[in-house]
């Protein structure tokens, strides 16, 4: 990490997208266009205060940082600059955070967006920046300005909160970017900007992390000393997990669903990542380990074979061409060494060389050079590696054997030249080094003196090598030239100072990574949204029951019973709909007893006459579904009176079929208040007569007012009936109608009866007298009275006219 004053010092580059990453950057400029439109109505526009900010966006973008830096972090492809994104400009977004509290969704992404502009300009190095900060503002608008009541949209609104939740989009934004933006000249493979875009994601999110932090704590603070001019003023609202059961449980249910998707793809990428690694370390440790035992079997064979030829005698005597001609003899009989040379030890002269070249011009190279002294003093084999012929070829290998007297003195060198292309024995070896190739990377074979004696590109024969090095065979990462991680494997050679290194672009795993990770995770991707419509549609049937529900609740509320509710299926929404339909139609069972015993009761209060006034009772247990409504009078209810008044009164189909049982009904009743007979043949209370009709099932209430038994009445059904609760209480409430209707018509006959004896007495005296009650109205006059007063004074004694009036009048 480092301390940097600003960006400036670095050149401007926005990178352009991609041909695909175009149409990413107009769909997300799209939706978020789409986005403003619907927040339009949600900005409190202050052009003072947008300038000033706006004109703070340069200053705290491009001023104050920090510069992270971290060995998994990596330079951008193919162009020598940081790791873009990797600064930490401290107050950078302040501004637009401000914007997004204090003006709204539209200023706010017009500030996100110059702010994003400047960055990926001087830092980002891409025009995703752009969307991407003017997104970032928009969601920090919505979350500070929106006005849901419930305790996680309050916590939402305060500013340190919502700044922070801004960092997962910008981490995965990042990653968007940088799989859609083409910084190099040439176009840069997916999995290459995808191992860039992994490498540097930590480094990016934790600066990132510090500009929210500082962002959301000003904010915080801004929010807290101008309450008046931070967020929206308007009334708190339900939130949608409030207003839909649906929302609600869509929002829990799916956030589980993400993070599920989340962890499985994660799982998926790491698993994939890690098999796909392990499956080219595999490789490359099968390669260098097979390079590498060909090494030492290649090295000691020519050194057998020069050793060979140096214990020949006759090159201790022979000279010019008959030496020239044993030396040749054995490279045509060993295709092993293209050339021999023999040199006389005391003066370096040339003495043979074969194939033939001139002799002039020919020199030793420093380390042969060097080999003769050593050879001279005791070290009879070296071996050396020598330069290429020409630049188009490999490294060579020179055998020095020293050729010795019969006393054991040095007399003449031999050395065999031979080039690792053209040898048979490091014909396999040449090809694993190739076949790094097909896989983008490279490999090589190392000296002593970590030159490359043989590299896949034959333009780095012989440069260095600057990596690790070690004793064992080992993996580790390296940066390439061109920016890009690559993977390294290093296997010394046994027994020899040598070494195999062979290096293979990271995006080689990231693209194993790929294959075997892409399937499952469009597979995972798939399921998740079928399971999130599936869950959709399932709630959609639920909730649409639930709304219909709530729409029959609404018209039984209003009164509306008419409406019966179809009743499917055994679950607990049909459960439900059946409970609103028996609620329905037991309520409407309710009205409906009410309304009869309403009208009942108006029909009760307009007769004095019993038969009118117990029609109504009957009429109202007829609907019930009996056959036979009867009431049957106690003779003691009955005045005595020159008429004889009816006792019994029937309603029905069968209402007079059934008259024989009156007798016991009234027996019965008058100690039982309710007799209930579901099934009459089984009942041992009533004696049936066979020979008469009867019927199936009774129901007997006994008609008493005032402790006073008036009767009963009952009810006969042609079918067996199980008589509920409501059945019961209902001809209950109608006898005690009934009941009070007898007693009101027993005290009106009886009345009448009375006041017809006192009009007969009246009559039978030959005086005038007038009855009159304690207002002194006119209630009664005998026929004395009425032929002195008139004959209409029977008249004005109905209507109750005052007695002096009368008098006076008459």
């Amino acid at each position: 990490m480092e301390f940097i004053v600003t960006l400036l010092a670095g050149i401007p580059f926005p990178a352009p997208p991609t041909p695909v990453g175009w149409v990413v950057l107009v769909l997300l400029l799209a939706a978020l266009i789409f986005v403003l439109i619907r927040q339009r109505a949600n900005t409190q526009m202050s052009w003072g205060l947008f300038i000033i900010l706006f004109v703070l966006i340069p200053v705290t973008t491009l001023f104050i940082g920090l510069r992270f830096t971290s060995a998994s972090a990596r330079p951008l492809p193919d162009l020598p600059a940081d790791a873009p994104g990797s600064a930490l400009m401290i107050f950078s977004a302040i501004p637009w955070l401000l914007g997004g509290g204090m003006l709204g969704p539209l200023p706010a992404a017009l500030l996100g967006a110059f702010a994003g502009l400047i960055r990926g300009a001087w830092d980002s190095y891409s025009l995703f920046s752009i969307v991407e900060l003017a997104f970032l503002a928009v969601c920090f608008s919505f979350t500070t300005r929106q006005r849901y009541r419930t305790r996680a949209y309050t916590l939402l609104r305060q500013p340190l909160f919502g700044a922070l939740l801004l960092i997962p989009i910008h981490a995965l934004f990042y990653v968007l970017s940088a799989l859609f933006t083409q910084w190099g000249v040439d176009a840069t493979p997916i999995t290459a900007r995808l191992d860039f875009a992994l490498s540097n994601l930590g480094v990016i999110t934790l600066a990132f992390g510090g500009e929210m932090l500082m962002g959301g704590l000003f904010a915080q603070l801004i929010s807290i000393a101008f309450p008046a001019r931070w967020g929206s003023k308007q009334a708190l609202q339900p939130s949608p997990g409030e207003k839909s059961l649906e929302s609600r449980f869509l929002f829990a249910v799916g956030a589980f669903i993400l993070m599920l998707l989340l962890t499985l793809l994660i799982g998926d990428w790491v698993v994939a990542g890690r098999a796909a690694r392990e499956l080219l370390e595999d490789r490359l440790s099968s390669a260098g380990e097979s390079a590498s035992q060909s090494v030492p079997f290649f090295l000691e064979t020519g050194q057998n074979l020069a050793v060979q030829l140096a214990s020949d005698p006759r090159l201790l005597e022979a000279t010019d061409d008959e030496l020239r001609s044993i030396i040749g003899s054995r490279i045509q009989a060993v295709p092993y060494f293209d050339q021999f040379i023999v040199l006389d030890a005391n003066n370096k002269d040339i003495l043979a060389i074969y194939p033939p070249v001139d002799s002039t011009t020919f020199r030793l190279y420093p380390d042969e050079d060097s080999g003769i002294f050593l050879a001279t003093n005791g070290v009879l084999t070296q071996i050396y590696s020598i330069p290429p012929t020409n630049t188009e070829e490999s490294a060579r290998v020179s055998f020095m054997v020293a050729i010795v007297d019969s006393t054991g003195q040095v007399e003449r060198i031999l050395i065999g030249r031979t080039s690792l292309e053209s040898n048979p024995l490091t014909l396999p070896l040449i090809d694993s080094l190739n076949n790094m190739n097909d896989l983008g990377g490279a490999g090589m074979l190392l000296n002593e003196k970590n030159q490359m004696l043989y590299h896949s590109d034959t333009t780095q024969s012989l440069s260095t090598y600057n990596g690790q090095q070690g004793s064992e065979a080992f993996f580790y990462d390296d940066t390439a030239p061109d920016g890009t991680r690559e993977m390294v494997y290093y296997q010394p050679v046994f027994g020899r100072p040598w070494a195999i290194v062979l290096k293979v672009p990271a995006q080689r795993a990231q693209q194993i990574a790929l294959n075997i990770a892409m399937p499952l995770a469009v597979m995972i991707i798939v399921l998740a949204v079928i399971a999130m419509i599936s869950l959709r549609v399932g709630l959609r049937v639920v909730t649409g029951s639930l709304q219909s529900l709530a729409t029959e609740a609404n018209r039984i509320a209003q009164g509306q019973l008419d409406h019966p509710l179809q009743v499917k299926g055994e679950d607990e929404v049909a459960q439900l709909r059946r409970a609103f339909e028996q609620m329905r139609s037991s309520l409407q069972s309710r009205l409906e007893e009410i309304n009869r015993l309403l009208q009942v009761s108006q029909g009760v209060a307009s007769s004095l006459e019993m038969q009118d006034a117990v029609k109504p009772v009957l009429e109202a247990i007829l609907s019930t579904g009996a056959n036979s409504v009867r009431v049957a009078l106690s003779p003691e209810v009955l005045p005595d009176t020159y008429v004889e008044l009816p006792s019994r009164f029937a309603l029905g189909d069968a209402g007079e079929l059934y008259a024989h049982f009156d007798e016991q009904i009234l027996q019965l009743a008058q100690s039982q208040q309710k007799i209930v007979l579901p099934n009459l043949t089984r009942s041992r209370e009533i004696d049936l007569d066979p020979t008469k009709p009867q019927p199936l099932a009774l129901l007997a209430v006994a008609l008493r007012h005032e402790n006073r038994y008036y009767g009963v009445v009952w009810a006969g059904y042609e079918q067996p009936r199980k008589f509920s609760d409501s059945d019961v209480r209902f001809v209950t409430t109608l006898a005690g109608q009934a009941a009070l209707a007898i007693a009101n018509a027993h005290l009106f006959l009886n009345v009448e009866a009375s006041r017809r004896q006192l009009e007969a007495i009246l009559n039978s005296t030959p005086d005038p007298v007038l009855v009159t009650d304690h207002r002194n109205r006119l209630l009664l006059a005998n026929f004395a009275a009425a032929a002195a007063l008139g004959p209409n004074v029977d008249d004005d004694a109905r209507s109750r006219v005052e007695t002096e009036k009368v008098i006076k009048l008459k």
